[in-house]
């Protein structure tokens, strides 16, 4: 493994705070309050950094020193917040919850995993970068719905980051 045990705990912190202002935000006005499951978070992190690893293993001349772009860690952080869900609704879909399915869990964690692709995105293209609503749904939808692997998700979130910097690509996609 390329990343020590800090490094892995000091890029789950960065992760958490990022979590927790998506939280903040998402909870503002409403009574279902979204949290952070920070064993799941944990998960996220480790395999989005091993994944990371080995991309800079394959593909890097000096993998010990040179760092993978923004790009490539919003790709892999959409697909492990994705698959591994760290953001719960406690009182909604959980066996000591109220509800009965973790389907607003899903949902949420696919807004989650747009949000932290896009913190990425806007430090690859140096600009703030806002989706039109449709567009940003559509995201979502397909995050939730196809089976995008990193590599196509690497692709999208380098293009919108291209568009946003207007170096190429249909401007329609960017408010």
């Amino acid at each position: 493994m390329m990343f020590s045990e800090a490094e892995i705990q000091q890029r789950f912190e960065d992760l958490y705070n990022i979590a927790c202002g998506f939280c903040a935000d998402f909870n503002e006005g409403c009574d279902i309050r979204a949290e952070i499951d920070p064993s799941l978070l944990y998960l996220c992190v480790v395999s989005m950094y091993d994944d990371i690893s080995r991309y800079k293993d394959y593909h890097l001349n000096n993998p010990e020193k040179q760092r993978s772009n923004p790009i490539k860690r919003a790709a892999y952080g959409a697909k492990w917040i994705t698959r591994f869900s760290p953001i719960i609704f406690p009182r909604m879909g959980h066996e000591t919850g109220e509800g009965a399915s973790k389907d607003s869990d899903v949902l949420v964690n696919a807004a989650f995993a747009l949000h932290f692709a896009l913190v990425n995105m806007e430090i690859e293209a140096s600009v703030s970068l806002r989706l039109s609503t449709e567009y940003y749904y559509q995201i979502v939808y397909d995050l939730l719905y196809r089976s995008l692997s990193s590599d196509a998700l690497i692709i999208l979130f380098q293009a919108l980051a291209d568009v946003a910097n207007k170096t190429r690509g249909p401007t329609y996609l960017i408010e």
